[in-house]
């Protein structure tokens, strides 16, 4: 297969032939340098002084057309990528800096999602519930209130299997725990934390039998 430079040659005529013309977009490709083709991605760099040509260079159209004539010539699908720089060593600093950025992007998120399950405690699901019914529209009625215990009762058993899953030998305050809200529960939907108990118990079970099922 031809190099990049080699394609890029055989290509500007063709895009030149195609295009619809203007100045601004030509000389944005006569700027571009072809610097190298990595499995199916095409690459071309601008100099800093011809930085100014990339907004011509990356149009949806220009990419279009350059992506099909590339389809043309090597018979692969490939994908256009416009880095600042134009030579082999400024195509490396642009992939180091991309990794970097990469790593950077899932350890940010991996720490607030690390974050994120540390706040998950009782503490938190009783402030999400009480939150919840607080904002519950017609939270009057008996058979919204039977809506909201049953959300919640499998919210909850989820928030339990979490739970007794980062903290294996947690069970006796998992019930401490269920009861509590069971209590609070009862309060806010003005039944017996029995029947509250009974649907958490319901959910718990649920789960169980879930897990069970998949495995």
């Amino acid at each position: 297969m031809p190099s990049a430079a080699e394609l890029w040659q055989q290509m500007k005529p063709m895009i030149r032939q195609r295009m619809a013309f203007t100045p601004d977009a030509w000389r944005s490709v006569e700027a571009a340098v072809p610097i190298t083709m990595e499995e199916n991605l095409f690459v071309l760099g601008l100099s800093e002084e011809n930085e100014q040509h990339r907004a011509f260079l990356e149009t949806q159209t220009m990419r279009a057309l350059i992506r099909e004539i590339l389809l043309e010539l090597t018979g692969k699908e490939m994908s256009i990528l416009v880095i600042p720089g134009t030579t082999e060593e400024d195509w490396q600093r642009y992939k180091a800096r991309q990794e970097f950025l990469k790593r950077l992007a899932t350890q940010t998120a991996e720490t607030a999602v690390r974050q994120a399950r540390e706040r998950r405690d009782w503490v938190w699901l009783t402030n999400q519930i009480a939150h919840a019914h607080a904002h519950l529209p017609h939270r009057q009625y008996d058979f919204v209130k039977a809506q909201f215990l049953l959300d919640w009762a499998h919210k909850i058993a989820e928030f339990v299997e979490e739970f007794l899953a980062a903290n294996p030998k947690g069970q006796d305050e998992v019930v401490r725990e269920l009861e509590r809200l069971s209590q609070r529960l009862a309060g806010m939907l003005n039944t017996s934390a029995l029947v509250v108990g009974l649907e958490l118990e319901r959910a718990l079970r649920a789960r169980q039998q879930q897990k069970q099922q998949a495995s």
